[in-house]
This record gives structure tokens, sequence and C-alpha cells, in this order.
């Protein structure tokens, strides 16, 4: 009776075994599913495209013009205010003009004095001049005539030019813009005495420009008439280059240079010394071209391209940019970059085209 327990035992052990074993070898048998991921390609090829130079620019002034009175007086009225725009031919300020009124009134009297003098000189003359002719009058008195009416003439040539002068000056209380532009600066208020030549009012010119400072690669590489486009917070404006200075900065070490636009931006936004995001066109550049949202970075630039349904990392170097693209080394035509789905491969993970499309 022993016996039978036992043998069913190991009979059971014997098949509890091959079936544990058999399990284990079929699972042994069975690969997990490969992961493969969906990417979008595009096929690389050379590519021009043109490139600018990017810099931070600063609102110019422009020509500046200080005005000044040519003789001295008490400044009797300011015809501007601050900002205000002006034309070429306004009135910008006035002196006192009593003093010059009274001075020219005086001048105009002695004038017409000395206009009477040299005509009665010239009647005695001629008289004279009869006489003589009659042997009534020696030639010496003749002579002594003759001298009396040249300075009397000589007189009355003065007083025409005093009385000029005197104009002159009077026109010269009157203070006119020979530009049109915008006040920038009033020096001086009404009723302060002012000496001649002093300025008075200081206005620049409507031309807007943007002064940016070059370093010197990208001087060498920028001539006058290079066309620029300048961004003044939401506005946008276009000019070219009209000056580069040929002596650099001396703190900076930058080559000064002023863009004059053409296609201005409103005055309300045109603040001196205020800052703009300037682009100097720099010409055309041929290479591999790809979006810059296609470069991934660990270290070192990189992509993925795809080859045989396999993704390839490779590293690259970035040159210029334009836009949203980059110049790279490190791709050759015909690679087709993964511009989709690339931060969900590592090296060599099968992938699946899922929309392919060109640069």
């Amino acid at each position: 009776m022993k016996r039978k327990t036992m043998s069913a035992a190991l009979i059971s052990f014997v098949l509890l075994a091959s079936i544990l074993t058999g399990c284990s070898s079929q699972a042994t048998d069975v690969n997990p599913a490969e992961v493969t991921r969906p990417v979008t390609v595009v096929p690389i090829s050379q590519q021009s495209k043109s490139v600018s130079m990017k810099y931070l620019g600063v609102i110019g002034s422009g020509e500046l013009k200080k005005y000044s009175f040519k003789v001295p007086g008490k400044l009797a009225g300011i015809n501007v205010e601050k900002g205000e725009a002006v034309q070429g031919r306004e009135l910008l300020a006035v002196l006192d003009k009593t003093d010059m009124a009274l001075a020219l009134k005086n001048s105009q009297l002695n004038l017409s004095q000395a206009e009477q003098v040299y005509a009665d000189a010239k009647d005695q003359y001629a008289k004279y001049q009869e006489l003589a002719k009659g042997g009534a009058m020696s030639q010496n008195d003749l002579d002594k005539a003759k001298l009396d009416m040249d300075v009397k003439e000589s007189n009355y040539q003065k007083a025409q030019v005093d009385v000029e002068a005197k104009q002159n000056s009077l026109s010269d209380t009157e203070l006119y813009a020979d530009m049109s532009g915008y006040v920038t600066d009033i020096l001086y208020k009404e009723g302060e005495n002012l000496a001649a030549g002093y300025p008075v009012i200081v206005v620049r010119s409507q031309e807007q420009v943007i002064e940016v400072g070059l370093n010197q690669t990208d001087a060498a590489k920028t001539a006058l008439g290079t066309q620029a486009e300048v961004q003044v917070g939401s506005y946008q404006g276009e000019g070219e280059v009209t000056r580069i200075d040929q002596v650099p900065d001396s703190e900076t070490r930058t080559y000064n240079t002023e863009i004059k636009l053409t296609k201005e931006i409103p005055p309300e936004a045109y603040l001196i010394g205020a800052t703009a995001d300037v682009s100097l066109a720099a010409g055309s550049v041929n290479g591999i071209w790809i979006p810059i949202s296609a470069v991934m970075n660990d270290g070192e630039d990189y992509v993925f391209v795809v080859q045989d349904d396999r993704a390839v990392k490779k590293n690259i170097t970035l040159n210029e940019s334009q836009g949203f693209n980059v110049r790279v080394d490190g791709l050759k035509p015909g690679d087709n970059l993964v511009t989709s789905g690339m931060k969900e491969l590592s090296e060599g993970m099968k992938v699946t085209v899922s929309q392919a499309g060109g640069q």
C-alpha cells in the first residue's frame, strides 16, 4: 500500500516539472514588439538665402542746428515750444526792437541831411565850373570846390551804408528757421538779455536716423547704400546706410554708422536716445539651411536624420541664421532631416515617416 502511494506522488511531481518546463520554454520563445516612432522628414538640399547682421541701434538726432541772433538785445518773444514741429521760414523768436528802430530813424535823418548837403555841393561846383570857363574863377578855387563836393559825397555814401546796416540790424531782431524740423531745446526765457551769436533755440531736422556701432568685420562688409530694416517697439521702418566712420570709437572700438530712414516711423515713436532693433542686409550665403526648431542640444548641437527606417543622430555646427532657418555644417544634400517627432527619438530607433515634405 505504501509503495503505491509513493509511486503516485513521484508521477505527479514529474508531470508538474514537465508542465513548468514547457511553460518556461514557451515564455522564452516570445520576443517583445520593437517600439516604432512616427516622424516627419524633409529632404535636405543646398540653398542660397539672404542673410543680415543684427544690431541694437539708437535713435539719433540727425542734423542739429543752433539758432542765434546776430545782434545783442532783450528777448521779447519766443514763438515756439519745445518738441513743436517747425517749417522753413517760420518765425522762432524776436528781440525788443525799440532801440534798433530809434537808431534806424536817426540814421535815416542823417542820410537825408547828407544827401541835401551833397546836392548843394554838387550845384555849387557846377556853378564854379561855369565861372571858371569865363575866367571869373581861379583853378585853385575850383579845385577846392571839387574837394568839398567829394567829401560831402563820401559822407552821403557813408550815411547810406549806415542806414542799410541799421535796417539789417532791425531785421536781425527776428529769428527764422531755415529748415523744417522739431524744436529740441530753448535755451533762454523772454526778458533775458542776449549777446550776439549765443544759441537761443535748437532745431533738429525732420530726417529720421538710427545710429549703430559696427564691429570691424561687419563694417568691412557694409557699404554706403546698404539696406536696413528697423524695429522700434511695434513700428517698422526701412532705410539705408549714409555714413560709416573710418576711425573706430576710442571706447567701444566699433565704427559708428548712420542709417537714414526712407520709410519712417511715426513721430510719436521717434524718441531721441531710444533703442531700435536694426537688421543690415549682408548679401546671400549658399549652404545647408535647416529649420532652427529641428536642432537639439545635449551639450552639442545635433539633429536626427532617417536612414533605412532608423533614426541616426548627427552632430552639427551652427552658422548664420535668417528668420527661422540656420545654416549648418555636418549634413549633406539628400539627408532626410527629422523636423517633427525628434524629441521622442534615440539613436537607432525604428521610425515610420508619417509625412514627407520639401524645405
